[in-house]
């Protein structure tokens, strides 16, 4: 944890800075100033989590510097430090933002208790918060994943898309996956593509990465600044010389025409898979553009036949999982068919292909087994368990269960 040392008596200053420097390893003094105007020039400077102030001194006392990090640095932490008993100043600390309120002459020992609370307090925000980005981004390449087959994005999570200036999408693949070193899994391959193309991409944009079947797709979210005047073809070349140096082995990389669009990610995505099949076939260049290809009919054709086979693989995964989702809902083909924004009939022949059964026959199987695990708890009733797969009417969920089981719901749980 940084912390920042305030106050104008430079013998109370150097204590306090020697004493919490000495207390615990992870308790870093960031710097030790006289007065809030020197504090406030370090907090725009320097990362800080923690500021421990005297609430007396010249200029900037230690409220209008709680007042300043309230408006400015919500989230760094204050700790105020007075030898003045008075009530009304703990009043105001508190209105600004100032976690506790400490006369002096306070014990080293209380300060230190505080300074862990915080410390503690600091820890669970950093954790909370890694976790709310790390699900944020699941979340978005999820959302680009369905993008990139024309599935639209739930309103609700279009504040996850980042700020849109220019999108390039390229997709790659390990050029002789056979010929992995000892040691290497594909997956685990691709798992290090990944990191080191985030990386990468942090000094141009936001770069997301969705492992797909036998290759990854990218999608780069340029950053305002000189994007258009970005070489791609030089951009990609060195990704592929720091990951030939870094992993020791060859990349084939396509790419396809920037765009400004997300609608347009579907077009440009399967000019990637082209330029990447293209650089497969031929194995003369291991980065290809779209645009510098003389295009073969039967190969498009290919193309888009793979491409709408993926797409419906995707579909169905989406259907598959707010069936499980919902279960306890009425279900229904059509239903499911508005949100992926098919035609019902397309969606169960498709669903069929996938699955292998009907959509009235898979959903009957999806709910029958969740209600033989329900019936399995001895706290549920049937009506409940009956309720809770979907089912309003407990003889009929009875005749289903008993068509589908061999016995009744009531003979299923006697016998769990």
């Amino acid at each position: 944890m940084k912390i920042l040392l305030v106050d104008d008596e430079p013998f109370a200053l150097r204590t306090l800075k020697e004493m919490i420097k000495g207390a615990k390893n992870s308790w870093e003094i960031v710097d030790a100033v006289e007065d809030g105007e020197e504090a406030i020039a370090i907090l725009q400077k320097h990362e800080v989590d923690l500021v421990i102030s005297d609430i007396r001194m010249p200029a900037v006392d230690g409220l209008g510097l709680s007042k300043y990090i309230e408006e400015n640095f919500p989230k760094i932490k204050v700790i105020l430090l007075t030898g003045y008993k008075d009530f009304g100043y703990a009043q105001q600390a508190l209105r600004c933002g100032v976690v506790d309120y400490l006369l002096k002459p306070s014990s080293f020992g209380s300060l230190f208790e505080s300074i862990e609370k915080i410390e503690n307090c600091i820890l669970k925000e950093k954790y909370v918060n890694r976790l709310r980005k790390k699900r944020e981004k699941d979340i978005l390449e999820k959302r680009l994943d369905d993008l990139l087959f024309g599935l639209p994005i739930p309103l609700y999570d279009d504040e996850l898309i980042p700020r849109i200036n220019e999108i390039l999408i390229f997709t790659c693949c390990i050029k002789e996956a056979s010929a992995l070193q000892v040691g290497w899994v594909e997956i685990n391959a691709y798992s290090a593509i990944k990191n080191i193309i985030e990386e990468w991409f942090l000094t141009f944009g936001q770069a997301y990465v969705i492992v797909q079947e036998q290759h990854i797709a990218v999608i780069v979210f340029f950053n305002d600044s000189e994007d258009k005047r970005l070489d791609y073809k030089e951009i990609l070349s060195r990704l592929y010389e720091l990951i030939r140096v870094l992993l020791k082995f060859e990349l084939l990389i396509g790419f396809g025409f920037p765009c400004s669009n997300l609608t347009e990610l579907p077009v440009h995505y399967k000019e990637s898979m082209y330029a990447m099949e293209e650089a497969r076939k031929y194995n003369v260049s291991t980065i290809s553009f779209y645009g510098d290809i003389e295009q073969n009919t039967d190969e498009v054709k290919q193309l888009e036949k793979k491409y709408e086979g993926k797409k419906n693989r995707r579909v169905i995964e989406i259907v598959l999982e707010k069936m499980r989702t919902y279960l306890s809902e009425d279900l229904t083909l059509k239903l499911l068919a508005e949100e992926v924004y098919l035609n019902p009939t397309y969606l169960g022949r498709i669903f069929k292909q996938e699955t292998g059964e009907s959509f009235s026959s898979y959903l009957i199987n999806l709910r029958i087994e969740k209600a033989k695990e329900l019936l399995r708890n001895p706290a549920l009733k049937i009506y409940e368990v009956c309720e809770q797969v979907g089912y309003n009417d407990p003889a009929h969920f009875t005749h289903v269960f008993k068509k589908t089981v061999g016995i009744t719901p009531q003979d299923y749980k006697m016998r769990s």
